[in-house]
């Protein structure tokens, strides 16, 4: 996932149906194995740290110290891994629920909880997201540069029927957004259709166990960019052509299964494997990063935005530059969000590093019910 903190609040299925509650047996038997288990914890750990031995290097005041013996205690510890699986395997058979932070789906889906925000937080962070989005675009209009937003769509908007029901109306859906957007007078490319349309042709867009878009629907949403702009727009960019060489299918392990540890020994109850197709772009210098900027020819299209455009497996970058004929700069980073990347580019900007005059923002619609707002770095820097 593209952020490595959200202030999402975690729904799980269990909590969305109220006004039911575990049969007693089975609280038992939780209490049971919870008991169980922290009893075969302590006979192993406190034997673990009688033998442990410090070394004088490490000190309680900087905190390594601590940290070298909850890693000597794991390294002991023989039944971490299958005790992990085995209660893994019980919230899932159970409660159809893995750690937090996931939602389990129907038919192998999963999705994240990002996707789900509380109306309190709809109402606090959109709003203000879109704010700051809106004063950053006219920042970059005051160097001539226009900028279009991207807005991806939820998986679990797309998809929502794999959805479990009770959730469905927590799904922050691209019509709220769009609202925002238009209320704040910003330009931004409609997916939804086509990937709905695409949906219906039985082709998918999402993985079932990824946050992202498969290389399918990166590939469909370069088209549909491409499509836009050349609609809306007399510019007269440089022609480049670029090959396209298709590499071979790769077996994914999804972003989402992080939160259902399985594996070893529960493997079998993971949602059926998935792959993908790479492929990769040439023709002469393609400018994926801050070093390119600085050429004589500079590119006149840039994309700013998160893993969607930065991860190469999804190929968006390289498809919009086939689509539109022109080579463009990549400024997106991973785990950051849509902000911190535009900042980066405005920074690029007032230094004269770069030569774009029309601006991509990719952004997944998820990351708007996000507090976004700048964060206070430790002691005060």
């Amino acid at each position: 996932m593209d952020m490595q903190t959200s202030s999402t609040v975690i729904l799980s299925q269990g909590s969305a149906d109220s006004g039911t509650s575990l049969p007693g047996s089975l609280l038992r038997f939780n209490a049971i194995v919870w008991v169980a288990g922290l009893a075969v914890s302590l006979a192993v750990s406190i034997p673990a740290a009688l033998r442990y031995e410090r070394s004088t290097t490490l000190t309680v005041r900087d905190g390594r110290l601590a940290l070298d013996f909850e890693h000597f205690i794991t390294r002991e510890h023989p039944y971490r891994t299958p005790s992990l699986n085995a209660w893994t395997a019980a919230e899932l058979s159970l409660f159809q629920a893995g750690k937090p932070g996931l939602v389990v789906g129907s038919g192998g889906w999963l999705f994240s909880t990002e996707e789900f925000p509380l109306p309190s937080l709809r109402t606090r962070h959109v709003p203000a997201n879109v704010a700051r989005m809106a004063t950053m675009v006219k920042a970059l209009e005051q160097h001539g540069i226009r900028t279009v937003i991207l807005p991806i769509p939820a998986k679990a908007d797309l998809y929502a029927e794999e959805v479990p029901g009770a959730l469905r109306p927590h799904v922050l859906g691209m019509r709220e957004v769009a609202r925002e957007l238009d209320a704040a007078g910003l330009e931004w490319i409609p997916l939804a259709p086509a990937f709905e349309q695409a949906k219906a042709r039985g082709e998918q867009v999402f993985f079932r166990t990824e946050t992202h878009w498969t290389p399918e629907g990166a590939r469909l949403a370069a088209a549909t960019t491409a499509a836009w702009i050349q609609s809306r727009t007399q510019e007269e960019w440089p022609r480049r052509q670029f090959e396209v060489a298709t590499g071979k299918p790769q077996a994914l392990t999804g972003d989402l299964e992080n939160y259902l540890p399985l594996a070893p020994h529960f493997a079998e109850l993971l949602p059926p494997g998935e792959t993908f197709t790479p492929y990769r772009f040439s023709s002469g210098s393609v400018s994926d990063d801050e070093g390119a900027l600085f050429s004589d020819t500079a590119n006149p299209v840039a994309v700013v935005g998160t893993s969607y455009s930065a991860d190469e497996r999804w190929s968006y970058p390289g498809w919009l530059r086939v689509d539109l004929g022109t080579d463009i700069d990549n400024i997106s980073e991973k785990g950051k969000g849509p902000l911190v990347p535009m900042e980066r580019f405005q920074k690029l900007v007032a230094a004269g590093k770069t030569g774009a005059k029309l601006v991509v923002w990719e952004m997944p619609v998820r990351t708007l019910a996000m507090d976004l707002s700048p964060q206070p770095r430790n002691g005060g820097h």
